[in-house]
This record gives structure tokens, sequence and C-alpha cells, in this order.
């Protein structure tokens, strides 16, 4: 599969927050060594990253509203 093709999902922050949760668990029996965990596992945390920063954004702006 092609890492440079992108998908863009949209979804609100109530399901982002469950997909977020979702990848977390099935990501927390490894290590966070880079060296010592599969690539799919280091793809799926920076999709966790991802979705975080995006989740902050939405939650500051409730917060500062």
């Amino acid at each position: 599969m092609s890492e440079e093709k992108k998908v863009t999902i949209e979804m609100s922050a109530y399901q982002a927050a469950a997909v977020r949760a979702s990848l977390f668990t099935d990501t927390k029996q490894y290590t966070y060594d880079p060296k010592c965990i599969p690539g799919r596992v280091a793809q799926i945390r920076d999709a966790i990253i991802q979705i975080d920063s995006q989740l902050e954004e939405i939650f500051s702006e409730e917060t500062n509203s």
C-alpha cells in the first residue's frame, strides 16, 4: 500500500474520541521504544497523535467560548 496516498475521514468529536480509545487499546501492550515495535504500531500511534491534536483544538475552542 502506498504511503503517499491519504485518506480523509470526517467524524464527530465523540466518534474521534472513541476511535482514539480503540486504537490506544490496540497498541498499549507494546513498548514505546520505536526500535522494538512493528511498523503498524508506529503508524497507529501517529494516527492517535493526529486525532489528539484535532480533539485538543476542538476542546480548547469550546473552553475559550
